[in-house]
């Protein structure tokens, strides 16, 4: 099914950022991902189910909800096919300090390739600098290698460890954080938008 143009959100050089629509949560595989052990990895998720309902609830919420100003959640989509690799998402928007947080899924193959995933990284970090006026967005990850690689590619610097703060696969799990300041960001990273 080709996405409607008027979806794009955000586009880059090799991908766009599209508005997630009722069609995508019924005929893509988002929902799914989140039941996938392997694509779950590195998230906090998979402790408990998710059905097609409850993402078609988390989709009302996300567009008609009262928070809906609080969170951005897009698409991510390869300019050579219309297919839904995953999503990003800048959540907890703090409009007094000015923060965010950025996450990702991937749930699509083509989608972990690690190319997909740091240019809607830096777009979306663009976007919050630049439209939503942000000073700080941050992360983390119970992976490492993670939180290095976000650092290498978006000008990021690591912020400490969270340790033994999340259960994941039968132990205890440290969680590494990371920030980026709108003062240090260097816009060499970022020079990736369709012109």
């Amino acid at each position: 099914m080709a996405i409607d143009k008027r979806d794009i959100f955000i586009k880059g050089k090799n991908i766009y950022l599209k508005v997630l629509t009722k069609e995508d949560v019924l005929t893509s595989g988002w929902y799914g991902w989140f039941n996938d052990e392997q694509t779950c990895e590195w998230l906090q998720k998979h402790y408990y189910p998710n059905s097609l309902e409850s993402q078609l609830e988390f989709w009302n919420e996300l567009n008609v909800g009262p928070d809906k100003y609080s969170k951005i959640q897009l698409g991510v989509c390869t300019k050579h096919s219309d297919k839904i690799l995953g999503v990003v998402s800048l959540s907890n928007i703090n409009r007094i300090n000015q923060t965010a947080e950025l996450s990702t899924v991937m749930g699509e193959a083509e989608g972990k390739d690690g190319k997909t995933v740091t240019e809607a990284w830096r777009l979306l970090i663009w976007h919050g600098f630049n439209v939503l006026n942000l000073n700080k967005i941050y992360g983390g990850s119970i992976s490492k290698s993670v939180v290095h690689l976000i650092c290498r590619v978006a000008g990021a610097s690591e912020e400490g460890i969270r340790r033994e703060h999340f259960y994941k696969n039968g132990v205890f799990v440290d969680s590494y954080l990371w920030g980026i300041l709108k003062s240090s960001f260097n816009k060499k990273y970022f020079n990736f938008l369709e012109k």
